[in-house]
């Protein structure tokens, strides 16, 4: 077999970093199925498993839809190399992408079905078997639409979610709640339930749609969208509670309240914040509905069951929730082992599963039990192949399994944040809206020409403390300066933008020689676990001035300088970290975040899990972790970020219209991390590209 040609070509597209080394040897798979594939053809499917890396499920066989879609990569793709400071290398005729198209759109739907049949099957309709696929391709014809290639792994993910989904998710439409209903739902959940306002404790009162949720939710299996502060754990625990509490709890068997329960997400930063939400909201429930009375003196005797299940919940990865196997590289749970029928299950972050997982964990629920998923559609969609939350809500046999909550309880209606955020997602809805028109304020201290100095630890100088001055409700814009800048210039850029947010930060070290990791104080805990959370930087770039990477490097310089300059080793009191690779024997996750506090000489990693101990707080030693599963997190990048929550967010932009992630979803999930204020660092042209650029995956599901 000769790959000398297509390796070159393929080596040309891994230079722009366009296509991954994978692809490479699925790419050497196809030719020895099928050697008499044409070179216009090889590279064509090169093009296709590029377009298939960036998470589509399909791509379309028609040479102009084709070609719209690969030159807006091919585009994104030669902006980085020179926004990177690299020369385009020869591309051995790679700039030939409409006849490479062409030729291969048209020798694949001429001879898909004589020709290539040992890589390619042809469906003329997407009702199909699982066992119908045979070949490593999948090309489907279905009437009134484009023809769509599919990898055979993606297609198969498709079609068992459209039949799973079809099963677990039934019309619910017909039977909406009346208003009766909603409010005798309402009254229930405030004779149930409190929570504190202004040090007032007041009853709970669920506004119209999340009572619309509870009581569509004890009958029905539903997913449950919504934005920040909306309130989709609430309605959760509530659906819980209410289903729980049906049955008859003096029966020791009562078979309602012996059911499974299963939290669970993508990622377990993901699974700990969802437990640890409901766990806040259990809080709330009033103490005559927490315990039993006279069934005992202490509280384990008294707490009633229902209330004992629900706080006694912990939250799982979906991977671990199936328990996956790396002998059997599969799920133990699956179509054929599936869960008990008495099961509830809450999936929340359900934007961030690809479609592969989602598939997985579908057809290892069975059509008895109960499940709800949680999400927010107008988020970054998962890493890995597919959109599939945003796909399952627009199914086209018109059927209603979703409540869209959209009145925010962080946000008012007249909030600047809330308000930027809607108009943000509104052009995520209509192709045709224009970026929203906003006279950003400029942020007080960034549009200063003069910056003040870092200060010096020694020098009595008071540690400014500006995020704790600023509004409690505002977007603040700042511009970069106008023109092409040196790498010098850029950097002197980043120090001041760096110099007026740091702030209360220059504390972080100070509080953390103050706690002893082997005898915690859990109110000094407290304290600087409270500071850390106050405000944050996000970027989404890893890479350049303005990426991750460099803020970080950055930032620990300055932190260090001000007081941990004696700290010469790898880490310094009081920095932030993240975890980046699961560490499950810790239980501890990607995403995860700490500080560092030293024993002597020894540096530990502090973290809040509030389940663990007394203090809330547990700490390991940082050489029991690889150097490469932990990076610096007074940066993060805008994906990390995904379901995180800080005061104050400052957001950093990429510079340059077209760049890959200069999109909607960028924009919004990064401005709905914000509770006060967030600080928008970018141009008005690239703000303006950034609303109206959306990532649209072709997942290609049918409900």
């Amino acid at each position: 077999m000769d790959t000398k040609m297509i390796d070159t070509f393929f080596g040309s597209l891994k230079d722009m970093r366009g296509i991954a080394e994978l692809d490479k040897h699925l790419l050497h798979a196809l030719i020895r199925m099928q050697p008499d594939i044409s070179e216009s053809t090889q590279k064509f499917l090169c093009l296709c498993f590029s377009l298939w890396d960036d998470g589509n499920t399909r791509v379309p066989l028609d040479a102009g839809e084709f070609s719209k879609r690969w030159m807006r990569k091919w585009n994104g793709l030669l902006l980085l190399k020179e926004t990177a400071g690299n020369a385009v290398t020869s591309t051995d005729g790679i700039d030939y992408f409409e006849q490479i198209i062409s030729t291969g759109v048209e020798e694949i739907l001429h001879n898909c079905a004589s020709k290539f049949t040992s890589i390619i099957s042809t469906l003329e309709t997407s009702e199909v078997s699982e066992g119908a696929i045979s070949t490593p391709l999948i090309l489907t014809r279905v009437a009134g639409e484009l023809p769509y290639l599919y990898l055979d792994r993606l297609f198969r993910a498709k079609i068992l979610i459209e039949k799973y989904a079809g099963t677990l998710f039934k019309d619910g439409g017909d039977k909406l709640p009346s208003e009766a209903d909603i409010e005798s739902i309402q009254k229930k959940i405030a004779g149930i339930a409190t929570y504190k306002k202004d040090e007032q404790v007041l009853p709970l009162n669920l506004n119209a749609e999340q009572a619309q949720a509870v009581i569509r939710g004890q009958r029905e299996n539903l997913i449950i969208t919504g934005g920040p502060g909306t309130g989709k754990t609430t309605v959760v625990l509530y659906i819980l509670w209410s289903i729980l509490t049906q049955g008859d709890l003096k029966k020791p068997n009562d078979e309602t309240c012996c059911c499974s329960i299963y939290l669970a997400a993508p990622s377990g930063k993901a699974a700990d914040r969802m437990q640890e939400s409901l766990q806040n909201g259990l809080k709330g429930i009033r103490d005559e509905f927490k315990y039993e009375a006279g069934s005992g003196n202490t509280a384990e005797k008294k707490e009633s069951r229902v209330y004992k299940k629900l706080k006694d919940l912990e939250g799982s990865t979906i991977h671990r929730l199936l328990k996956y196997s790396r002998s059997n590289n599969g799920f133990s749970f699956n179509a054929k082992e599936q869960f008990s029928e008495k099961s509830i299950f809450v999936i929340d972050e359900a934007s961030m599963i690809d479609i592969n997982l989602f598939a997985s964990l579908l057809q290892a629920i069975p059509e008895g039990a109960k499940i709800f998923i949680l999400g927010d559609p107008y988020q970054l969609p998962s890493v890995d192949a597919g959109a599939v939350l945003g796909e399952i809500l627009k199914p086209r046999s018109k059927k209603d399994f979703t409540v869209r909550l959209t009145k925010s309880n962080r946000f008012t209606d007249d909030s600047v944040i809330g308000n930027l955020a809607k108009e943000i997602k509104a052009c995520a809805e209509d192709k045709n809206a224009t970026a929203p028109v906003h006279k950003f304020t400029p942020h007080p201290a960034l549009d200063s020409a003069v910056v003040p100095d870092a200060p010096a630890k020694d020098s009595g100088t008071e540690v400014p403390a500006q995020s704790e001055n600023l509004p409690k409700d505002a977007v603040f814009y700042y511009s970069l300066p106008a023109g092409t800048q040196t790498k010098k210039q850029e950097t002197e850029t980043l120090e001041k933008i760096l110099h007026s947010w740091m702030g209360d930060f220059y504390k972080l070290s100070q509080m953390a020689l103050e706690i002893d990791p082997e005898n915690p104080d859990k109110d000094k805990c407290e304290a600087i676990w409270e500071l850390s959370l106050k405000k944050r930087i996000l970027s989404a770039e890893r890479r350049g001035i303005f990426g991750v990477e460099q803020i970080n490097k950055s930032a620990c310089k300055l932190i260090r300088d001000y007081g941990a300059k004696k700290f010469t080793d790898r880490y310094f009191p009081g920095e932030l970290l993240m975890i980046t690779q699961n560490q499950a024997m810790y239980k501890l996750y990607n995403g995860d975040t700490g500080i560092v506090v030293y024993k002597d000489s020894t540096p530990y990693i502090m973290l809040k899990k509030a389940s663990e101990n007394e203090t809330g707080f547990v700490f390991y030693p940082l050489s029991w972790f690889p150097t490469d599963a932990i990076e610096p997190a007074f940066a993060i990048t805008i994906h990390k970020s995904q379901g995180s929550e800080y005061d104050h967010v400052t957001m950093f932009l990429p510079k340059q219209e077209g760049h890959p992630l200069l999109n909607n979803q960028i924009l919004y999930t990064g401005i709905t991390r914000a509770k006060k204020t967030v600080t928008i660092i970018a141009t008005p042209e690239t703000f303006k590209a950034a609303s109206e650029t959306v990532i649209e995956r072709d997942t290609g599901i049918e409900l």
